[in-house]
């Protein structure tokens, strides 16, 4: 049996073609070693910043990301984790994302044994795997960056991706990182190229961003004129920070919502 054609609607063929220019102008401004975008830079590249919240009940909480409300979740102790969080001998840059990193996903593969239904909305592959240019998702000369980890939707059923990277660089509340920027187009661009999304407009991104041990949270999408990237303040993790790993993990292992179809770049 032939396969079914799959054509792509010419707005959707524009707004790839759209997204591929500004991650095109973007790595050239990172060649140059711009590595920090305050607000000008920002509105020169059509990228608009914008406060999130992880508070669920929030106006700020994220559009198409929901948190993992369960009841009774366990706390992130080094118990439950079953590893130490020390952060008291780092020496090398690279080092306190990694420790972060690492306890965070230990902790959300313990609760994915005692939560196995979360198994059924997320899963990962080796980042390698992708295709998102995972070459071009690591900067080897520094200041580095990478990603550590990718979930996506197993019956590849929503575009919906989260992410976790690192970053090698300090950045205040009011600046972004080029690697951030960088990262979610890659995974966008990814994400639109796949004939199954044909129909999905949107392909946000939940991007945990961990900023050597001041990690933040971002959501990301582009509505067709504007890359919208919506971001947390930096959370302290130079102390093991139970509250803030509670929250990370909800948010990485909650549902994928919202509306991801043309009707999405009309009212996102």
């Amino acid at each position: 049996m032939a396969m079914e054609t799959v054509v792509e609607p010419h707005d959707r063929y524009n707004l790839r073609k759209t997204l591929t220019i500004m991650e095109r102008d973007l790595r050239a401004l990172e060649k140059k070693d711009v590595h920090i975008l305050d607000q000008s830079m920002l509105e020169c590249y059509k990228i608009r910043a914008l406060p999130l919240s992880l508070d669920a009940d929030d106006s700020l909480a994220p559009k198409f990301f929901a948190s993992f409300a369960v009841k009774d979740m366990p706390e992130p102790t080094p118990e439950y984790v079953e590893r130490e969080y020390d952060t008291s001998r780092l020496t090398l840059i690279t080092e306190p994302a990694r420790v972060v990193y690492h306890y965070l996903k230990s902790y959300v593969g313990s609760l994915m044994v005692d939560f196995p239904e979360i198994r059924q909305k997320w899963t990962s592959h080796q980042v390698g795997d992708y295709n998102f240019g995972s070459n071009r998702l690591y900067r080897m000369s520094e200041p580095q960056f990478g990603t550590f980890w990718i979930l996506h939707d197993p019956k590849a059923a929503k575009p919906h991706i989260k992410c976790v990277m690192y970053n090698e660089i300090y950045v205040d509340d009011n600046h972004l990182l080029c690697g951030e920027v960088l990262t979610v187009m890659l995974i966008m661009l990814g994400q639109l190229k796949q004939r199954v999304f044909v129909n999905d407009m949107v392909a946000p991104v939940l991007l945990f961003s961990l900023n050597l041990l001041r990690p933040r949270v971002i959501e990301a999408y582009f509505d067709g004129q504007e890359l919208v990237i919506r971001y947390t303040k930096s959370y302290d993790f130079k102390l093991l920070n139970e509250a803030g790993f509670k929250t990370f993990a909800q948010w990485l292992l909650g549902d994928a919502i919202g509306d991801t179809s043309r009707e999405a770049i009309r009212t996102v």
